[in-house]
């Protein structure tokens, strides 16, 4: 792949102008659109002094105005920092203060929040009518407005596919989030395996649920522009409703969906699905997070004519590194979903802790490799030093491998099976999270000594549960609420427990074991 991604996908661009690149069910906005939109940003971002790699940061709203957003970004050489809208203002600050975007691209929501988190000396782009800015977010330095007044720039990218093209922050163990380096050339790689093996085309639409902060959104935002495909984009609150999604699935005619597993899980039990519903789907991509086997099957069942996919793939590598088309309804409710085989282009091995290859059948740590990899943490050489290792065979090029710190075994057919984590990482609602984060806000907190963080299954579901070791009496209210000061929704604990005293091993560590037993005999106390 030569050139960037502006370059791959857009030039020429691959359907009629007139056709809708994006839609939420309200507004839409067509190819034609979305190219001239973000090429005015392009030159209102190079107005505002943003140059080759600089970073600009993206906090909106769920809407369509995403999609011309990153796009300008990038046609102006830059990269994109996705901000979670909901994350409170000390998160903003610590993310800011690490990627120092040169713009921020904000809307009526949450340019009061910015203003109160960012320094006022970066310019701010208000993606909304000039009306609707608050008096308070004045220093913006643009609007609509000016956006569409906008001249369009000729079309010179810079920009090669070794050059960075998003930075995406994740849960980090030390309390600080870690920014995930991507490139063009490791979108380009994932996006065109994942259209032609997916057989996406301009025909298809396809359902967005996955937030922009999410690596899950990749595959929503790039695989339409790729195929000159349709964006149907959910709201956040179609997710909180299963019957209202599905209603969504089925009046933008969706068809195809990425969806995190647990939202699959919740859909199936809330008893929405059955035969003959979203007949235009044809393709379910599930991952994240492991689905329960009997929830597949309800849903195998119940839409016999459309094929499932369970894919794997961590931030650090972009997208879909494994895939499974699961071929027939499983056996038994209980057993495992396979993550499958590498994608085109990836490798996937099984090491133990010398970096040896295990047996088929054997446990080890899923280790990956291929154009698909990140390029390691922004402003981190050291974290990146300790995720990413160098493998130089005789007689080949080195070839970079990543530490995924999940375990797994390879089945005699070939196919990894995922069991767990080797570390303290776990995923909620497909979300990549850092207990040691969790633990060091509380830590934080007047009045608690020590705390744990544990997952623990209840209803059939993984939750977070915080045990916390303090002074007696401790006002859950008051720890809920400074948690929600530094922490974002989904990394919220679900119960907090107190103990005069968390158990610990011989050496003095906490007893993890013994912590996650009491969790599945407590009653629980919602967060």
């Amino acid at each position: 792949m030569d050139g960037n991604l502006v370059q791959h996908y857009l030039h020429p661009s691959p359907v009629s102008p007139a056709k809708v690149a994006c839609t939420d069910g309200r507004r839409s906005i067509t190819y034609a659109e979305l190219v001239d939109r973000s090429s005015r940003l392009a030159t209102l971002l190079a107005q505002y002094g943003v140059r080759r790699q600089d970073r600009v940061a993206v906090c909106l709203r769920r809407s369509i105005d995403f999609l011309p957003a990153i796009l300008g970004i990038l046609k102006a050489d830059a990269v994109y920092v996705p901000f979670d809208p909901k994350s409170p203002p000390e998160r903003w600050r610590k993310i800011v203060a690490d990627c120092e975007p040169t713009a921020l691209l904000c809307d009526s929501q949450t340019i009061l929040p910015l203003a109160a988190a960012v320094k006022a000396s970066i310019p701010r782009i208000f993606l909304a009518p000039r009306c609707e800015l608050p008096l308070a977010g004045a220093e913006a330095a643009a609007a609509i407005e000016d956006l569409l007044a906008s001249p369009v720039r000729p079309s010179t990218y810079s920009n090669g596919p070794d050059d960075l093209a998003y930075v995406l922050y994740t849960s980090g163990s030390t309390g600080t989030p870690k920014g995930v380096m991507i490139t063009h050339r490791n979108i380009c790689n994932y996006i065109d395996w994942a259209v032609e093996y997916f057989a996406i085309n301009n025909e298809d639409r396809i359902l967005g649920t996955a937030p922009f902060h999410f690596d899950m959104s990749t595959f929503d935002l790039w695989c339409p522009i790729k195929a000159g495909a349709t964006l149907c984009l959910a709201d956040n609150t179609l997710t909180l409703f299963p019957e209202k999604l599905l209603g969504f699935m089925e009046s933008e005619r969706v068809t195809i969906w990425k969806g995190i597993s647990s939202l699959l899980f919740y859909m199936e039990r809330a008893g929405v699905i059955a035969p003959g519903r979203i007949p235009a789907m044809s393709r379910v991509l599930f991952g994240g997070d492991a689905l329960p086997a009997r929830t597949l099957v309800r849903w195998m069942e119940a839409f016999p004519d459309k094929s499932f996919y369970n894919v794997y793939g961590p931030t650090e590598a972009t997208g879909i590194s494994l895939c499974y088309p699961v071929k027939s309804v499983p056996q038994d409710p209980g057993e495992r979903i396979p993550i499958g085989h590498p994608c085109k282009g990836m490798k996937a091995a099984l090491l133990d802790e010398n970096l040896f290859p295990v047996p088929n059948g054997t446990v080890g740590e899923l280790c990956l490799a291929g154009p698909g990899l990140g390029a390691g943490y922004l402003n981190d050489a050291e974290r990146t030093a300790r995720a990413f290792f160098t493998v130089r065979p005789a007689g080949v090029p080195a070839e970079t491998w990543y530490h995924t710190g999940d375990l797994g075994f390879r089945r005699g057919d070939g196919n990894v099976e995922f069991i767990g984590r080797k570390d303290q990482q776990v995923k909620i609602m497909g979300y990549r999270i850092e207990l040691g984060e969790i633990e060091q806000a509380l830590r934080a907190i007047d009045g608690i000594r020590e705390a744990a963080v544990v997952t623990a299954h209840r209803g059939g579901i993984e939750e977070l549960v915080a045990f916390i070791e303090g002074k007696g009496g401790t006002d859950h209210a008051f720890i809920l609420a400074r948690l929600r000061d530094r922490l974002p929704g989904y990394m919220m604990p679900r119960r907090l427990l107190p103990l005069a005293d968390l158990p610990r091993c011989g050496r003095g560590k906490i007893n993890r074991a013994a912590l996650r037993e009491l969790a599945m005999e407590s009653k629980h106390a919602d967060g």
